[in-house]
């Protein structure tokens, strides 16, 4: 084989090495953007930005789950499990930047999932309370960890006077 039909198989693989690389890197960047998180806060952040105005806590698990344990002090009943959860999800993201909102629900699974699904689809900063209430390898959630809690009916109330200011402002 002459030297001219090495130098060209030679160019040739190294091309196609080339080529396999580019693909290989696109797919391993295209990777580590769908296994992103959303952004984390422990319980005790979550209080204190709650406390402090920072944050709206959006407590997405069912009402029975409510009456069961309590609220987080400071979050809002707002059930996933309910129909009009997308659109209620809109009213908030209409009056909070989405960095401005922080979900919790039982062990972290449910928000970690809303949190990424609205990332995916463009609304991305939305802030995951990620040990949950009750906790997981994340930390001990938030009553184990003795934060305050309130009945369904405060929360439900607290809601409902945020959405009345909402109304009278619009």
């Amino acid at each position: 084989m002459s030297k001219s039909v090495a130098r060209q198989r030679n160019s040739l693989k190294h091309m196609r090495f080339m080529w396999f690389s580019a693909v290989l890197l696109v797919a391993i960047l295209k990777a580590g953007q769908l296994l992103a998180e959303a952004p984390i806060m422990s319980a005790e952040q979550a209080l204190e930005s709650v406390a402090s105005g920072d944050i709206v806590l959006i407590d997405i698990r069912s009402e029975q789950e409510w009456k069961e344990s309590g609220l987080a002090a400071g979050a809002w009943p707002i059930s996933m499990h309910r129909p009009d959860f997308a659109t209620q999800l809109q009213t908030l993201l209409a009056q909070y930047a989405p960095e401005k909102i922080a979900l919790i629900c039982a062990t972290g699974g449910r928000s970690s999932y809303i949190a990424e699904v609205l990332e995916r689809n463009g609304i991305a900063g939305v802030v995951d309370v990620s040990e949950g209430m009750f906790g997981n390898q994340r930390g001990k959630g938030w009553i184990e960890k003795g934060l305050p809690l309130v009945d369904l009916k405060d929360a439900a109330d607290a809601y409902d006077a945020a959405r009345d200011t909402w109304a009278a402002t619009n």
